[in-house]
């Protein structure tokens, strides 16, 4: 029986070793508390009420040049606009991912209904920026090619992404990247709200409070 139980205990024969177990359990003690941060600040519960969005400084001025572009161009039949337009309030941008978004060309807006119309953004190729939103180091995944639609309203502007073409929001968790896909943004001068994955509800899963002045 013992010598039956040793054959059968050998390595490279199908049995899990101690060893094996071992390495798995430092593995996940490695990359458990990142999954953990993950899913506090991507896969958290939407936000309920203005209580659970939080207050950012300075994106006012940004949010305004942004719903001015849009407006005139929805008025004009079509426009653009840098990319950088609309990443609000993202700060600290590197050199080199600076150089990357200005080989972006403009997006363009072409109007379709009375108040709305189709984005378009073009790139030499998916690129990943990284930079301080909210006081948090944020990440942007652009695809080579971004497509939408958009909305104008009397509050501002509501932003649908074409799914197999979105941009997508992310944090890096002990050197590993991880993403959301982002489903619409809405826009206004008071908030700005996301709305992920197949979020297609009024709760945002991530809304911000636009302080002025101050």
């Amino acid at each position: 029986m013992a010598e039956k139980m040793s054959r059968n205990s050998m390595p490279g024969q199908g049995m899990i070793t101690l060893g094996m177990i071992n390495q798995g359990m430092i593995t996940l003690g490695i990359f458990l508390p990142a999954v953990i941060a993950l899913m506090v600040v991507l896969g958290a519960p939407p936000a309920r009420a203005e209580d659970d969005c939080v207050a950012v400084l300075g994106i006012g001025p940004e949010i305004d040049r942004f719903l001015d572009q849009a407006v005139a161009a929805q008025a004009a039949g079509a426009g653009v606009m840098p990319i950088t337009d609309v990443l609000f309030g993202v700060t600290e941008i590197s050199p080199e991912d600076q150089q990357d978004l200005a080989r972006r060309p403009p997006v363009e807006l072409t109007r379709r209904t009375a108040n709305g119309g189709d984005y378009v953004s073009r790139g030499p190729g998916r690129i990943t920026v990284e930079g301080v939103f909210a006081e948090r180091d944020t990440l942007f995944r652009l695809p080579e090619l971004i497509v939408g639609r958009y909305r104008l309203t009397e509050e501002g502007a509501t932003l649908h992404y074409d799914p197999a073409h979105t941009v997508d929001v992310g944090e890096s968790m002990l050197g590993i990247n991880f993403f959301m896909s982002v489903n619409r943004t809405e826009i206004s001068k008071d908030k700005l709200a996301f709305f992920f994955e197949d979020n297609d509800g009024d709760e945002p899963d991530r809304c911000y409070l636009v302080v002025r002045g101050g």
